[in-house]
């Protein structure tokens, strides 16, 4: 039941679509006690909400809405079930939770304020990001590949800080953002999330192909093995971003994201040409959770499907064409990772 403000009369919410700012996905729509979350490709997820004390909220979460407690709790599924703890303001407009990125808010936008924010955004045929146009000099091509956490993003972020290079996310392909990165920002592999989703033709195609890419992320999320089928559907699509983006831009390229395997790894060289180098980051896994667990404030959840990809993950073999491996321990800094690559690839 909805009164006449949209407000609906069993919860604390309005009906209606809320915004997200700090946040994986781009928005929920509320309908009573039940939501849909939006991501950026366009997937929705089923969400459950439940309104009553929670607990103690965050410090940043209480310092910012003024409320010591949680009122709401929302769970979703994707490959395994998660939950989000918040506060709803008095109004129901606005939602504040703690993630593993930081605060993030959902508030609530009407129809018009909705078909605004949904036409901005970064053109899909030319990214804008901090890169030099020399399309004549086409340099190192690299690709960071690893587990989760093992530093793919931060390592090409390094690159780009240090030595200049264009630095492709490649886990803002899935998710429909600029994959050009700020090579000033904290966390690279978080920062994903904040960067402004991409607009413009084009978007529908990738969509069809990323919603099967995430059925597969999902599967191997609950601990499957990836399916090769969807995997090189995806990656072509991908490849195609990538090949055109470095054509236009030039220079020396880092793209980050995760690869699995040999078979993998030669599906995208054929793709992309032999002038592709994977650089495979490797870490014990005892070492890489722990990693990963620091990274996503020790929430568990997210750990064992982090670690379930990583898992999946096999190093580079002597018959691996042009491909390196680099095994990464605690003790090395940042920097001391980006030598060791240099290194190995005689740079």
């Amino acid at each position: 039941m909805v009164d006449e403000e949209g407000k609906s009369s069993n919860s604390i919410l309005h009906d209606g679509s809320y915004f997200a700012t700090g946040s994986w996905y781009s928005s929920i729509v509320v309908k009573g006690d039940t939501a849909v979350m939006m991501q950026p490709n366009g997937t929705a997820l089923d969400m459950k909400l439940k309104f009553g004390e929670f607990g103690e909220a965050d410090p940043d979460v209480a310092e910012t809405t003024g409320q010591k407690f949680y009122n709401i709790k929302l769970s979703f599924c994707f490959g395994k079930e998660f939950t989000e703890l918040g506060v709803v303001s008095e109004d129901g407009l606005r939602i504040t939770t703690k993630n593993d990125i930081g605060l993030s808010v959902l508030e609530w936008r009407s129809e018009e304020e909705v078909a605004t924010l949904e036409a901005k955004g970064d053109p899909i045929e030319a990214p804008p990001g901090p890169y030099k146009i020399q399309p004549d000099v086409l340099g190192q091509f690299l690709w960071m590949t690893g587990g989760a956490g093992v530093g793919k993003s931060t390592s090409a972020q390094l690159l780009r800080k240090m030595h200049g290079y264009v630095y492709y996310e490649g886990d803002c392909f899935a998710s429909f953002r600029n994959p050009y990165i700020p090579p000033d920002v904290q966390n690279p592999s978080l920062a994903q999330f904040l960067q402004k989703p991409l607009i413009g033709e084009g978007l529908e195609e990738r969509r069809e192909v990323c919603k099967r890419g995430n059925e597969m992320f999902g599967e191997m999320m609950a601990g499957g093995d990836y399916d090769k089928v969807k995997a090189e559907e995806y990656y072509e699509k991908m490849c195609e971003d990538i090949k055109r983006e470095r054509k236009r831009i030039g220079g020396d390229w880092s793209i980050a994201g995760v690869t699995f395997g040999q078979d993998l790894r030669n599906f995208i060289r054929s793709k992309l040409g032999p002038d592709l180098v994977f650089v495979v980051l490797n870490m014990e896994m005892e070492d890489l959770k722990e990693r990963i667990r620091i990274r996503h404030l020790r929430e568990e959840g997210a750990v064992d499907i982090l670690m379930s990809i990583s898992r999946l993950c096999e190093a580079a073999t002597e018959d691996d064409d042009n491909a390196v491996n680099v095994m990464i321990t605690n003790e090395m800094s940042k920097e001391d990772v980006i030598s060791k690559i240099l290194e190995k690839l005689n740079l």
